[in-house]
Parts: C-alpha cells; sequence; structure tokens
C-alpha cells in the first residue's frame, strides 16, 4: 500500500488568535461585550487587520455580532464551555442581610455549610445596583471582579435573570423564571399553595376573599395571583369574588392596601397574605381595628417565619423548611459549577399546610 503523502498545514495567525478568542469565550474571560480592537491587538501582541480577521471569523461563526459602538457584542458562547477556574459560590441579595427575611438567612447559612463541605466557599454579594433597571454595566463589572464557578441569584427580577441567560452562565434562582427564561430554579410551588389557601377559604363558605401580595415585579408572585385565581374557577362558582391587592413592602403601604379593601362596600371575609412581615402586619392591624380572628375575619399566611409562632391568635400558614430549600439549591448549583448538565430545571416544593387558629 503507498504511503500517504503527509504534507503539514499552515496555521494562519489570524486562525491561531480566533482559536484564542474562542477558547477565552468558552472560559468566560468577557461577559457582554468584546474589548475594543486597539485593546484586543494589544493584548493578544498582533495587528489590527490580522485581529481584524479573526473577530470576523467569529462573527461569521455565530459567536460575536456587530454594534453601532467600538465593541462587538457576544451573541453566544462556543458549546462545551469549560467550568470556572474558580471554586467561589456567589450568591446575589438586593438586601443587606440584617434586612434579609429570616426563612432566607436560615437557608442561606445552611447552603454555606453543605458548600463547604463540597470544597466551594460561599461568598455573599448584597446591593441594590445589580437590581436596578438597568444593572448590565455593574453585573459585568462583578462577574470580572469576582468570578465565581456558579451564583445563586435570590430575588431575581427580570432584568437580572434575562442578563444571566443571555450570557450563558452557571447560576440558579432560588425563586421562579419569568416568562420566556429558562434558568435553574428553586422554589416553593406558589401557584399550588394559593389555589389550596383560596379552596381553605371557600369550604368554610367565605365568598369575598382578598390576595394580599407585594406588588408586581417578582414571578413568584405572579404564579400566587394564579393559583388563587383558579381556586374560584374550580370551586367557587356561586357567587364567591376574589379581590387582589398589591403593596410596596413598607407597613405604611401593606396599612393602606389592606384599608382599601376594608373601605369596600362589601369587604373580604377572609385575607390571604404573601410573605412572614406583611401577614403580622395585616393581622395586628386587623386586631387594631377590632376585627377578630377567626370571628369576624380569617387569615392565611402564604409563607412562614418562626416569629409567626408567636402571635396569638396562631395564624394558619404554610411551612417551607428552610435546610430543604438549601439542600436543593446545593446539589443543582454543585452540579454546574463541575461543568454538568441538570436534568431538572425547575423544581417545586409544596410546603406543609399549618391549620391555624385565625383560619377557623
Amino acid at each position: 500500500m503507498p504511503d500517504l503523502p503527509l504534507v503539514p498545514t499552515r496555521v494562519s495567525l489570524a486562525e491561531q488568535t480566533a482559536r484564542l478568542l474562542r477558547d477565552a469565550l468558552s472560559e468566560g474571560r468577557w461577559v457582554e461585550r468584546m474589548p475594543g480592537e486597539r485593546e484586543l491587538s494589544r493584548q493578544m501582541n498582533v495587528s489590527r487587520p490580522t485581529l481584524r480577521m479573526a473577530l470576523e471569523q467569529l462573527e461569521r461563526e455565530g459567536l460575536l455580532e456587530k454594534s453601532p459602538g467600538k465593541h462587538r457584542l457576544i451573541a453566544r458562547r462556543p458549546r462545551g464551555r469549560k467550568p470556572s477556574a474558580s471554586r467561589t459560590i456567589g450568591l446575589l441579595t438586593p438586601l443587606p442581610l440584617q434586612e434579609v427575611a429570616p426563612f432566607a438567612l436560615c437557608w442561606m447559612d445552611k447552603l454555606r455549610v453543605l458548600l463547604a463541605a463540597a470544597g466551594y466557599p460561599l461568598e455573599i454579594y448584597s446591593g441594590q445596583r445589580w437590581y436596578a433597571r438597568r444593572p448590565e454595566k455593574d453585573l459585568a463589572e462583578l462577574i470580572r471582579r469576582e468570578p465565581a464557578a456558579a451564583w445563586v441569584l435570590f430575588v431575581a427580577n427580570a432584568t437580572m435573570q434575562g442578563w444571566f441567560a443571555k450570557n450563558g452562565l452557571h447560576c440558579v434562582l432560588s425563586g421562579t423564571c419569568h416568562a420566556g427564561i429558562d434558568l435553574p430554579s428553586v422554589d416553593v410551588d406558589y401557584r399550588a399553595v394559593c389555589r389550596h389557601a383560596a379552596g381553605q377559604f371557600l369550604a368554610r363558605g367565605h365568598r369575598r376573599i382578598g390576595l394580599i401580595l407585594n406588588a408586581p415585579g417578582m414571578a413568584g408572585e405572579r404564579e400566587s395571583e394564579i393559583g388563587f385565581l383558579e381556586a374560584f374557577h374550580r370551586e367557587g362558582g356561586d357567587g364567591a369574588t376574589p379581590l387582589v391587592a398589591a403593596h410596596d413592602g413598607t407597613p405604611a403601604s401593606i396599612r393602606k392596601c389592606l384599608d382599601g379593601l376594608l373601605r369596600l362596600a362589601f369587604p373580604p371575609t377572609a385575607f390571604l397574605v404573601a410573605r412572614s412581615l406583611p401577614a403580622l402586619t395585616v393581622a395586628s392591624e386587623l386586631a387594631r381595628r377590632g376585627l377578630r380572628m377567626p370571628r369576624d375575619v380569617a387569615l392565611i399566611a402564604r409563607d412562614s417565619d418562626h416569629f409567626l409562632e408567636y402571635h396569638s391568635p396562631s395564624l394558619a400558614c404554610y411551612h417551607h423548611d428552610p435546610d430543604l430549600h438549601a439542600r436543593r439549591i446545593a446539589r443543582v448549583v454543585i452540579q454546574l459549577a463541575r461543568g454538568g448538565g441538570i436534568r431538572t430545571r425547575a423544581i417545586r416544593m409544596m410546603p406543609t399546610f399549618l391549620k391555624g387558629e385565625s383560619l377557623g
């Protein structure tokens, strides 16, 4: 059999540059956009024409796209992205830890222990700037300055979720994805919870039922409203009326929200209140107005925290184990940090219903 001719192929400098750029994109060296050509040519020690040929090749491959400015946008990352060299797990929260609800503090603390046991230290970053209407620049700077193997996003809004999804960063939501966003997530099944709670009221003869939740912005609140209304379509066909009201999270806004419902010609006789602190505000405000539970009005708290145990009469609520929440997040985030795939993208858990004295 004749020998096959072995002819070495010369790889052009432009092709070598393109390969190096692909590797850098795979490693997540740049987040949203590339540096300008002048800066890139300096970093890579190649001429501008050579660099431009490499960048145009990546544009043809669909990895980069031109923008009106000097910087090319990162359209997508090469397949088979390499896991980050960092072993740190970053957690983003809009609030300083002293203002975070006890339930969240508990699962964050447990998460730190679980990750440390697996060799992944947890770093918590708190700040409103990453949750602003236009956080792209601040998020890109954080990722560049504090590279992490994966991220945990706490109460992430639609803009933040979309940014992490667009940039292909390893992350898991402690919460629910907004419409059109596909990220791994761990959350309570708020839709099922609120459907069940409304059913509890309807079964006890209540026909005007109020849902009090935080102003729109979080996907879990929207899921709560959907589940609440579903109960009326399924079980409340004999004149039952759902009433949905939203507040901004401050005590004054919660009281104003409740006042608006109670001033109706036919006010609610039962309230489902999202989140534990607003539930406490509503319960105390009802008592201040002389309305006794459950004789005059019934109440269910959608969520629970240990301080609700000290309210008298005891409040009906849904108890979710913070340790279980932390374990679910830890399992997903460790898989992501190791570069593995995620089978179940959305993990939803049904908490335990505790029938307190406020329901009757």
